[in-house]
């Protein structure tokens, strides 16, 4: 029982430590993490994953700038109907190329 507590405990210490790393980021970097995740699940052939990734990325669109956004939108449905048809790899290079060109506007860490 003892065990059993202290692994509960240990779990819960984990999670609120991931939880105020994520919520600790700032915009870009907490979009990175969200293309990190859906492109890991798409090599890992995860529908279920990939497309909670995916449905993560859109909701984040903010359409106040809908050009920028529209063409990201069309995007990752794009990606959201490959994967649902098991077609990953091209999801995959799609969304390596956006996570790259998000990471460029990253300031350089002293």
């Amino acid at each position: 029982m003892q065990n059993t507590n202290t692994t509960t405990l240990n779990r819960k210490k984990l999670q609120s430590y991931q939880q105020s790393q994520v919520l600790g980021l700032d915009p870009i970097r907490l979009l990175l993490k969200v293309y990190d995740f859906t492109i890991l699940n798409c090599k890992k052939n995860d529908v279920t994953k990939a497309s909670k990734g995916l449905v993560e990325l859109i909701s984040a669109l903010n359409f106040d700038y809908a050009e920028m956004c529209l063409g990201l939108f069309r995007l990752y449905q794009y990606c959201m109907d490959r994967i649902k048809v098991g077609e990953f790899d091209e999801a995959t290079e799609i969304l390596q190329g956006l996570r790259e060109s998000w990471a460029k506007t990253l300031p350089a860490r002293s």
